[in-house]
């Protein structure tokens, strides 16, 4: 599952859903996640631990620039691109650590909304997370692109069943029309729906 190596600085690279971009405890380049969402996980005695989510426009490690290994295996939740930071994006490591601070508390409020509060409302969250673009844009969201039931299920921490049923709560169309490809609008909160 790992990608090939070496990977050329400054080039972007493709990542197929569950596929591992960085694994912790290895050396390597600092990442721009340029599309979708990788979940940070760190391995625990009783398997690997959900951290954080990195999204569009998100550094992964940042630590590097600390001359450190990899804290945490990225894996794409969702077909993702990102890009290795060669030294034209590492000029200054003073912006760079500033940006991983600022990011690091956006994705700590994020972890939280995922895990509090109303099954419903955490699920809205995790797909404005989905649908988001480094621009700060949402983009429609295909069913069919969305993570595992049971992916989702581990990153809002609830059962298989009660994530089935809400996102057919925010999906109705695809309760409808199981056999049309449906897209939802994620708009700012509340969750919003296509026409």
């Amino acid at each position: 599952m790992n990608l090939p190596t070496p990977i050329p600085m400054d080039s972007a690279i493709r990542v197929a859903r569950g596929q591992v971009l960085l694994s912790a405890g290895c050396s390597g380049p600092l990442w721009r996640v340029t599309q979708g969402v990788f979940k940070l996980e760190r391995h625990a005695q009783d398997g690997n631990t959900l951290v954080q989510l990195a999204q569009a426009g998100d550094l992964i490690g940042v630590e590097t620039l600390c001359a450190q290994p990899h804290a945490f295996t990225a894996v794409a939740l969702v077909a993702a691109q990102a890009q290795a930071a060669g030294t034209a994006h590492t000029r200054d490591p003073l912006a760079i650590v500033s940006q991983g601070l600022m990011q690091q508390q956006r994705q700590s409020c994020d972890m939280l909304r995922l895990r509090t509060g109303p099954i419903g409302q955490r699920l809205a969250h995790l797909l404005q997370i989905l649908g988001r673009q480094a621009d700060g844009r949402m983009l429609p969201l295909q069913r069919k692109a969305l993570p595992t039931l049971k992916e989702m299920a581990r990153v809002v921490d609830a059962s298989l069943e009660t994530v089935c049923r809400e996102l057919n709560t925010l999906l109705p169309e695809h309760a409808a029309r199981a056999s049309k490809p449906s897209t939802a609008w994620i708009g700012h909160p509340p969750f919003a729906l296509a026409a």
